[in-house]
């Protein structure tokens, strides 16, 4: 049997207001990034291919 996995801690103190600092931050993606997303995109939709 698979050994069960235990809950995450939860922050206190100055971890807890670090981590919220951190995700408050607004992360703009590259145009790298974005194209490299749009084209995996596309590639992804060009294998779906239904027929209902």
């Amino acid at each position: 049997m698979a050994k069960q996995i235990e809950p995450t801690p939860v922050l206190k103190g100055d971890d807890a207001f670090e981590f919220v600092a951190e995700m408050d931050k607004e992360r703009k993606a590259s145009d790298e990034e974005k194209e490299r997303v749009r084209k995996g995109a596309s590639f992804i939709q060009s294998l779906l291919t239904f027929s209902f």
